[in-house]
């Protein structure tokens, strides 16, 4: 195709004499616009988190206290005391690998105006956290030890309802973790003011929604979005972690390409389901 250039400086494809097809340049921003990125919860809420010194082997055994094992009991004047002792149970953790390798050619990092390498791998490294969060949450919701069952919005009664479960089992509700629906209805729910709901931080990265009854309220896109967990996080559930998130890189020079591995060993399970309290919305 034949170009022109007119008079006034404007490239045009020289099939009009009226400059319609316009020939820009297009600029493309140094900048790169970084996709939106959930907000990960658990980790500090697990009430162990067991790093790979402490696995020698391929799994870890957390031995636990069984509640109300000890009995005491009256004794007579001059009677024997009886025996007794409190019993323990056990749970495994064996760490599962996840992982992805990244590969990028070197036409793409020549041509590209971003740090390619370094921004596919700081993603898999935010993928890979993202996967740990995605497992407690899972956890919780399969092996919560009871269910509230709401109605088309969350109550105060539902809260309550939850909260007592967990009382009742001799547990404490210390946070509440909600799905993105159920923290819609927290915002419009009635009777905040008797409902001691109060913002206590201006972090908003941690999506803290404030404090209902004592409780954190966080908000979660990796809980169901019409469900709510509510958790004693001192008895609740475990990470174990093998291998921490590492990222290492080599190259493939036959194919003349950068890869970038991202790995992770790890596993989550919950130590007592009675810490747990599930709240389910239409």
């Amino acid at each position: 195709m034949k170009y022109n250039i007119k008079e006034s400086g404007i490239l045009s494809t020289g099939s009009t004499s009226t400059g319609s097809n316009v020939l820009a340049p297009t600029v493309v921003y140094r900048t790169l616009q970084e996709a939106v990125r959930k907000n990960l919860v658990f980790r500090p809420m697990a009430a162990l988190l067991i790093g790979p010194n402490e696995i020698p082997g391929p799994a870890v055994k957390i031995s636990l206290q069984d509640p109300d094992s000890l009995i005491v009991h009256e004794v007579a004047e001059g009677a024997e005391l009886p025996f007794a002792q409190e019993t323990y149970s056990q749970v495994t953790l064996t760490p599962v690998k996840y992982g992805v390798t990244i590969g990028i050619t070197r036409e793409m990092i020549e041509d590209s105006q971003f740090s390619v390498v370094e921004k596919n791998a700081a993603t898999a490294g935010y993928a890979l956290a993202d996967k740990e969060d995605s497992l407690v949450a899972d956890d919780l919701s399969t092996n919560a030890g009871s269910t509230v069952t709401g109605g088309a919005t969350l109550s105060l009664a539902n809260i309550t309802e939850a909260m007592e479960d967990l009382e009742a089992a001799g547990y404490m509700a210390t946070d509440m973790i909600v799905g993105t629906e159920v923290a819609s209805d927290i915002r419009n729910l009635a009777g905040l003011t008797t409902a001691n709901l109060s913002i206590t931080s201006s972090d908003l990265m941690v999506s803290l929604l404030g404090n209902i009854f004592g409780m954190n309220v966080v908000v979660s896109r990796n809980v169901t979005a019409k469900n709510a967990l509510l958790i004693d996080r001192n008895h609740a559930y475990a990470i174990a972690e093998k291998r921490p998130v590492t990222l290492e890189r080599f190259d493939d020079f036959m194919r003349d390409t950068h890869h970038v591995v991202a790995t992770i060993r790890l596993a989550t399970g919950v130590l007592q389901s009675s810490a747990i309290a599930k709240i389910t919305t239409t």
